[in-house]
C-alpha cells in the first residue's frame, strides 16, 4: 500500500509541474506579445509632430525634443501660431499628455530650455 501512495503522489507532483510549466509559458508568450504589440503601435518623430500641430490647431514648430526612456520616448514641441504659442507633450503612442497656451509671449523669455 504504501508503494501505490508514492507512486500517486509522485504522478500528481509531475502533473502540477507541468500544469505549472504550461501556465508559465503562457504568460511568458502573452506578456511577449504585448511587449511587440507596444513598440509597433509607437509614433515616429514625424507622427508625432502631425499630432502636436494638429493639438495646436496649426502653427510653426519653433522648438522641439524627444526624452528617450528605454524603448519609450516622449516627445515635446513648442508651437507658434499667429501670436500664441503651445507647448504640446506627447507620449510614446501619440497620446497628447500636455497641452499648455498663452497669448503674445516672446520667444526670449521662454521658460524651456531647448537643445
Amino acid at each position: 500500500m504504501t508503494k501505490e501512495l508514492q507512486l500517486r503522489e509522485a504522478r500528481l507532483g509531475k502533473g502540477k509541474k507541468k500544469v505549472l510549466l504550461i501556465a508559465g509559458a503562457v504568460v511568458l508568450g502573452v506578456a511577449a506579445i504585448v511587449f511587440l504589440a507596444s513598440l509597433l503601435l509607437r509614433v515616429d518623430m514625424d507622427r508625432a509632430r502631425e499630432i502636436a500641430l494638429s493639438a495646436a490647431g496649426g502653427g510653426e514648430i519653433v522648438g522641439e525634443s524627444v526624452d528617450r526612456e528605454g524603448f519609450w520616448n516622449e516627445y515635446s514641441f513648442q508651437i507658434s501660431n499667429n501670436g500664441a504659442w503651445y507647448e504640446v507633450e506627447l507620449d510614446s503612442f501619440g497620446q497628447v499628455t500636455e497641452l499648455e497656451s498663452d497669448w503674445d509671449r516672446g520667444w526670449g523669455q521662454s521658460r524651456w530650455d531647448w537643445d
